[in-house]
């Protein structure tokens, strides 16, 4: 009989369980590599190194990122069209992964919701979706280290989703489990924001005014602590200065958002100078849509041309005053602006749409374009 020499030398023959190859990038610059990551828990990273001969832990403070090793070709291609913005294809491929390890599957289950929220835009129907998978992950995935993060999106879903009720629970939920289970100042921070412009697009410019106030103080205790967000706070510092322009513009109180970014784009902060330009001129814009005189709408164009040049970051003032731009020369027509007004205002929309596709003003833009 052969059968036991032949199934041995099959055995060995047998190619080994791949190991695994995660690595953990920490917050002070040291990556571990050729790790094995068992959880990912709000408290922070378990697994095994050596070739599972030792254990590890991290505490979540210290960890910046992980990457799982060997995954899935969808996996790997979600992620890349994620990083171009193709949202619509990220959230295809990373609901195509398939993967024995639990944690890969909840893993990339997070990635999907983050790309379907980010495709959702003026989709209610997709940003309600993407809020009921957000849920059941939260549900799913209690005590994961991507909780803090899986909140902040549910609420930013259903605030798209036109649901600005369970948006403000969500949101305030995560701000005070941010201080009472230390998720860390930068959440607290992140959370009062998105409340802010949930106040903000429900219309309750007086309460959202004082949550961007409130929002920007937390950035500011958050900046005054180490973190790798310092680049993002500072923005979100920066939005919350608009987003508190913006709820006069809400009021109709189009004279006092003048003004108020007009002092914006005069301080000696160069962030906020883009910002300023963009809102005043929004500010004009609806002014001159009131009053239907030229000369108000070549005003509100001086700022917004302005803010478009200031605007090194080339970021959401350029996003706003391009397409206000476009609005301005739809307005002034072609008695004023001779026969290629309708295709001057659509280019405008166009750089909207093409270069600044995940802000606010790219739905508007595609509306404008459709007309």
């Amino acid at each position: 009989m052969r059968t036991f020499p032949l199934l041995l030398a099959g055995l060995l023959l047998a190619p080994l369980a791949p190991a695994q190859n995660d690595v953990v990038h920490r917050t002070d610059g040291k990556v571990e590599r050729g790790v094995e990551i068992t959880e990912l828990l709000l408290t922070g990273v378990r697994g095994k190194r050596n070739g599972g001969k030792d254990n590890f832990e991290l505490p979540a403070v210290a960890v910046g990122r992980v990457e799982f090793g060997n995954l899935p070709e969808a996996f790997e291609s979600g992620r890349a069209a994620l990083e171009r913005g193709d949202f619509a294809a990220a959230t295809q491929f990373f609901g195509d992964v398939k993967s024995d390890r639990p944690l890969v599957k909840a893993e990339a289950e997070f990635f999907l919701i983050k790309a379907a929220v980010a495709a959702a835009a003026s989709d209610r129907g997709a940003a309600a979706t993407a809020a009921e998978r957000a849920k059941k992950w939260l549900t799913d995935n209690p005590n994961h280290l991507r909780t803090p993060e899986a909140m902040l999106l549910a609420g930013r879903a259903e605030r798209l989703a036109g649901t600005g009720g369970a948006a403000a629970t969500t949101l305030r939920d995560l701000d005070e489990r941010a201080l009472r289970e230390s998720f860390g100042a930068v959440w607290s921070a992140r959370a009062k924001f998105e409340l802010a412009m949930t106040l903000l697009a429900d219309g309750k410019a007086g309460e959202a005014r004082a949550a961007f106030t409130s929002a920007a103080s937390a950035a500011d205790s958050a900046l005054a602590q180490p973190s790798a967000a310092v680049g993002e706070l500072k923005l979100l510092k920066t939005q919350s200065r608009v987003g508190e322009g913006e709820t006069y513009i809400i009021e109709k109180d189009f004279a006092r958002a003048e003004s108020f970014f007009n002092e914006l784009a005069g301080s000696n902060d160069p962030a906020l100078t883009a910002v300023g330009y963009a809102g005043a001129g929004e500010a004009q814009f609806h002014v001159a849509l009131a009053s239907k005189k030229p000369d108000d709408f070549r005003r509100a164009q001086v700022s917004l041309a302005r803010a478009s040049v200031f605007d090194v970051a080339s970021d959401e003032a350029s996003a706003k005053a391009n397409y206000y731009l476009g609005r301005c020369l739809l307005e002034l027509g072609p008695e004023r602006e001779n026969d290629t007004w309708k295709q001057r205002a659509n280019s405008y929309f166009q750089i909207v749409v093409g270069t600044y596709p995940t802000s606010r003003f790219a739905a508007l833009a595609k509306q404008e374009l459709a007309r």
